[in-house]
């Protein structure tokens, strides 16, 4: 009772007292339900949203190529399916012609990175998007003070003209949001692109479980106001705290992490992923069924 009350204080500021069920937390409720259920905001149906981690350019905010894409199911059925877009995958832009996906944001914003994930993915029908700049993940990693992941081997590389540092050690250890901005961009291993992809996804479910802690839910609402400096949605306030409040919910279990099946090939000195509609068709659309 005690923490529940030190929540309380931490929340009052943006969820009424009356929405809290102290008569449940004194009877022995989960403090973490009972914190979400007083935000006010559910998930009532099934939700679609390209999320697109963007280079910064210079004076151009979300103008950079989409080096991080995602497509997250949200179904109230509670469950969450995660499928990452290698950026190297092989598309064709109009007017441009064969390039990599994380391209199309360049040459035509977020309309043409729609219209080209819809070319790729035909059967999965998108919601929403956010494209979050590259200081946008430190930036929430800074304000849960850090997360914890295993690094799995020796991390180091150095672009002075980016200003990007990579310096990590293999093992567990809690990464600040720099290090975890590195952990995630890293692609100096065998795996490159893909190996990339499945250390975001390790980093997402890390910062998953440091947001399902009470503490951190109880400051939801400020820390979506952290990040909104940091991102380009047409996602709604109480769309963000609904998906966000369903994630926080969603256990382990039934989090399922995808990565859209292709095979590396290099064509005019330029390495691309390339998919094949037929495995997409059975493997990677049934899973984002809207029924």
């Amino acid at each position: 009772m005690g923490l529940a009350v030190a929540l309380g204080a931490v929340t009052a500021r943006y969820v009424p007292v009356t929405a809290i069920d102290w008569q449940g937390l004194v009877q022995g409720r989960n403090i973490k339900e009972v914190w979400l259920e007083a935000l006010g905001k559910n998930l009532t149906a099934p939700y679609q949203v390209l999320i697109l981690g963007v280079d910064q350019q210079e004076g151009q905010k979300f103008a950079g190529r989409t080096d991080t894409i995602m497509v997250l199911k949200f179904d109230p059925a509670g469950k969450i399916t995660l499928l990452s877009v290698p950026r190297d995958t092989q598309v064709q832009i109009p007017g441009v012609g064969t390039a990599k996906v994380n391209a199309a944001n360049v040459y035509g914003g977020i309309e043409e990175v729609k219209a080209t994930i819809g070319e790729l993915l035909p059967n999965i029908h998108l919601d929403r998007y956010v494209r979050i700049d590259t200081r946008g993940l430190g930036a929430v990693i800074d304000a849960i003070g850090g997360v914890e992941v295993e690094v799995p081997d020796r991390m180091f590389y150095e672009d002075k003209t980016q200003g990007l540092l990579i310096d990590l050690y293999p093992g567990k250890q809690v990464l600040n949001g720099r290090q975890a901005e590195a952990f995630s961009r890293y692609r100096g291993d065998i795996n490159a692109d893909i190996g990339r992809i499945k250390r975001q996804q390790l980093l997402l479910q890390a910062v998953q479980r440091k947001l399902s802690s009470p503490w951190t839910i109880a400051r939801l609402k400020p820390l979506i106001d952290t990040i909104k400096s940091h991102i380009d949605t047409d996602l709604t306030v109480d769309e963000m705290i609904a998906l966000t409040s369903f994630s926080l919910s969603t256990p382990p279990d039934r989090i399922e992490t995808l990565t859209l099946p292709g095979t590396p090939t290099t064509e005019a000195g330029a390495s691309y992923w390339i998919t094949d509609s037929d495995t997409i068709d059975r493997e990677i659309s049934p899973k984002f069924n809207r029924q």
